[in-house]
């Protein structure tokens, strides 16, 4: 079985010999293989093709049917990953940003309400505008 050409004239001259085999031990010749299949097929009765095809017809629908799956499963997914990565990001910006401003403007409302530092000092301090800081301060002294 070494020679190609040797493995053709068992083929034509034995048939029987290559149709017993294992399919593991044809598979490493795929040409071959396929001819055996091919001639298999050749003595099958009228039902058994239309079994067989019926068959071939099933696996291949399968397959299709699990790849379509496959591929709507990835793409929701994808989106509901996206949506929820979104509600994620807004709700982090939200509250974090909420927190750390109310914070911020606690702070500077108690150094408003202490009087210790200057409007431009306050301003400076918080990186803010002075006249944020000139609003601020007439609502709170």
């Amino acid at each position: 079985m070494e020679n190609p050409v040797d493995r053709w004239l068992t083929f034509l001259a034995e048939p029987e010999k290559l149709i017993t085999m294992q399919k593991f031990d044809l598979s490493v010749y795929p040409n071959l293989m396929k001819a055996v299949e091919i001639l298999d097929r050749s003595n099958f009765s009228i039902e058994q093709q239309i079994a067989y095809d019926n068959h071939l017809f099933a696996v291949a629908d399968i397959n299709q049917t699990r790849i379509e799956s496959f591929d709507k499963g990835y793409d929701e997914g994808r989106v509901e990953g996206i949506e929820e990565g979104r509600e994620e990001g807004r709700a982090e910006g939200r509250f974090e940003g909420i927190e750390e401003g109310f914070d911020l403007t606690l702070n500077l409302i108690d150094d408003l309400e202490k009087g210790v530092l200057s409007n431009a000092e306050l301003a400076q301090k918080y990186s803010k505008s002075i006249d944020i800081i000139e609003k601020l301060a007439a609502k709170f002294r």
